[in-house]
């Protein structure tokens, strides 16, 4: 292992000895700016991929809103004959109130909105 790091090391540092080092300078400063700028546009790039699938996101629940819009709700149709007497209704299912609690909720009601601070 040791003679492998040493061997990639002098591999390494055999072509950056024949370089004056300015150049190695240079060379090690655009190879910086060049990863800099790929990574930008790497950023840049993600970017407008998130936010066009947000865009399609946001179309298809548009679509979906208005594809449920256009189901219209069942309508309850008349009796097509119209002598035919009305549906007959019975008392016994409709809501049952006694007088003297509806009186009483009426009064608190009333106490309610007359008592203007």
């Amino acid at each position: 292992m040791r003679s492998l790091v040493i061997l990639l090391v002098l591999s390494v540092a055999a072509p950056a000895a024949a370089q004056p080092l300015r150049d190695l300078t240079y060379a090690q400063d655009a190879q910086r700016a060049a990863e800099a700028q790929a990574a930008r546009d790497r950023d840049i790039a993600l970017t407008n991929q998130l936010a066009v699938m947000q865009a399609t996101a946001r179309t298809q629940e548009t679509l979906a809103d208005i594809a449920a819009a256009r189901i219209a709700p069942p309508v309850l149709s008349a009796p097509s004959d119209p002598s035919a007497p009305p549906p007959r209704i019975d008392p016994s299912q409709l809501a049952d109130i006694p007088d003297a609690i509806l009186a009483a909720s009426n009064a608190r009601a009333r106490a309610a909105a007359d008592n203007r601070r």
